[in-house]
């Protein structure tokens, strides 16, 4: 009988031992597939928190607050000067004050301005607008150097980044959230075209 009882005792401990084993093993197997999940993944937003299609704003430069560009109007050098764009899209230039100038193409507002002007016992006025320095876009999150900068109109994301010193070792470099100047957020690839007023997010990934 003690025999017997030694031998269900072995077994018992053997059955312990197999059991912690299966446990260490489960665990083991749990972190791995976490680990897994990890390593495909990154905090970028889920899908339904921004639009698709990424081109929804006109490929050609229109003005802003923050711009600066400089006016030429003909036999009128008076007239004539470089000009910012005030935070409510405004500026003011003698004998016409409080031009509109948001939304508008540089074309645009040289009639904008000649039609005002003519206005004004001005005869055919010719008005030349130059653009000297556009209002600048923005990149947060993962890039060495987060901040507002100075850029070319319609250049693409990756282009924008390099401006902002280039990745850092956590970015997340297969899609970036843009919201454009009116609100609008949509989802951007390297090609995706930036504009003055943007901002750009790049995400962190997990591993």
């Amino acid at each position: 009988m003690k025999q017997i009882n030694s031998k269900n005792h072995q077994l018992s401990i053997d059955d312990s031992k197999i059991n912690r084993r299966k446990s260490m093993s489960a665990l083991i197997l749990s972190a791995l597939i976490a680990t897994m999940a990890a390593c495909k993944s990154s905090n970028f937003p889920e899908q339904g928190s921004y639009r698709t299609p990424v081109l929804d704003k006109n490929t050609v430069f229109t003005l802003g607050p923050g711009d600066n560009i400089r006016i030429r109007v003909y036999d009128h050098e008076d007239l004539s000067g470089s000009y910012n764009v005030d935070d409510t899209g405004r500026i003011s230039l003698p004998f016409i004050l409080g031009v509109n100038t948001r939304g508008l193409t540089l074309p645009e507002l040289e009639l904008k301005i000649a039609d005002e002007l003519a206005k004004n016992f001005i005869v055919n006025p010719k008005v030349s607008i130059d653009l000297i320095k556009s209002r600048p876009f923005c990149i947060l999150g993962e890039v060495r150097n987060p901040g507002c900068f100075s850029g070319k109109h319609g250049m693409n994301t990756v282009q924008a980044i390099a401006i902002a010193g280039g990745y850092t070792y956590r970015a997340y470099k297969e899609k970036f959230v843009v919201t454009r100047e009116n609100g609008r957020k949509v989802v951007a690839d390297s090609g995706t075209p930036i504009f003055a007023g943007d901002t750009v997010e790049v995400y962190e990934r997990y591993y």
